[in-house]
């Protein structure tokens, strides 16, 4: 409001000092800006206008879930409680930690390694904290040599790694899947990590490529006066590349973490065990309906417990994922 006034009392005082001609085209740029670049009023307003709309679209299914998470089932069936319990009770969260297994069964005569397997949450931090780790290191390797070195066939290999970004992984599982099996690495961590070791990991086609974009606009400059210092293409990448590679790497881990997170699918068939494998299988796993009654407020509080740690990681590196984001080439 105090913007809007200083305008309007710019314009009175230019009305004053001048004639009508030279007020209109004053409005006129205030109002609808002098270029795509300052807007005026009217763009501002409608950039606000859409920016709202769009905050209330993506927060309002988090604000429900919230809230019908501690709804009873008095509150649940009353049309009048939809977003604030009347009668808020903790007894949905209770029992959807009880049924995704998040803490570890510590039982007499099992190792400890058994007991902490039993935790879902143990289960998938296992897998999408290394694999995780593992891609940013090896598939900034593979986006190095794509990016800077001359080899062989390089443009029908990276054809080749674009391929394996856009072919479903359902369309491959058989061969996965038996491959894995020769190895004896079915039900184990291994059927995620061993992959991201070769730069063959989930979704690791569309990292290497964020890769591949940052190292491209290095320039070449320092790379001609390392290699005149003695300096050989390891010692270079470890030393030099891959330290300015900062905001790639950023990009690369959050999203490989949250995409192990998230992994259902591969997950729900390649672990042959019986053993609840992941908090997302196992949230998966919560019937809707039971014993009569619905349970879609339990059903809302295994999706918040699930998307929490994402949530809690997030608020603390959006400033570093946003300027990654936007350092690694990806909105070019």
């Amino acid at each position: 409001m105090y913007k809007i006034q200083q305008v309007v009392n710019q314009l009175w005082n230019r009305k004053l000092k001048s004639n009508n001609s030279s007020f209109f085209p004053t409005l006129k740029s205030v109002l609808f800006g002098s270029n795509l670049e300052n807007g005026g009023l009217i763009g501002k307003g409608i950039i606000y206008f859409l920016l709202i709309t769009f905050a209330i679209l993506y927060l309002e299914p988090l604000i429900y879930m919230f809230s019908t998470t501690f709804k009873g089932f008095s509150d649940f069936t009353n049309p009048t409680a939809k977003w604030i319990p009347q009668d808020p009770t903790f007894v949905n969260l209770k029992y959807a930690f009880m049924q995704m297994q998040i803490l570890p069964l510590f039982i007499s005569g099992k190792s400890l390694w058994q007991n902490l397997t039993s935790s879902t949450l143990f289960n998938t931090i296992t897998i999408a904290l290394p694999s995780a780790l593992i891609q940013t290191i090896t598939c900034a390797i593979a986006g190095y040599a794509f990016a800077r070195l001359p080899f062989p066939f390089k443009k029908t290999m990276i054809g080749l790694l674009v391929l394996t970004y856009i072919v479903p992984p359902n369309t491959v599982f058989i061969p996965l899947a038996w491959i894995y099996k020769q190895y004896n690495l079915l039900s184990t961590p291994l059927v995620f990590i061993a992959p991201a070791l070769f730069g063959q990991g989930l979704r690791s086609g569309l990292f290497i490529i964020i890769y591949m974009q940052f190292f491209r606009k290095i320039p070449k400059e320092l790379e001609e006066a390392a290699t005149l210092d003695g300096i050989g293409s390891f010692r270079l990448f470890w030393k030099i590349m891959f330290p300015l590679a900062k905001p790639a790497m950023i990009t690369v881990f959050l999203f490989s973490l949250v995409w192990h997170w998230n992994e259902t699918y591969l997950s729900s068939l390649l672990y042959t065990t019986n053993t609840t494998l992941s908090v997302q299988i196992a949230r998966a796993s919560i019937p809707v309906n039971g014993t009569g009654l619905n349970l879609q407020p339990v059903q809302m509080a295994s999706g918040l417990m699930f998307i929490l740690p994402i949530l809690v990681i997030y608020l603390f590196t959006q400033r570093l994922f946003t300027e990654s984001i936007e350092r690694s080439g990806i909105v070019e």
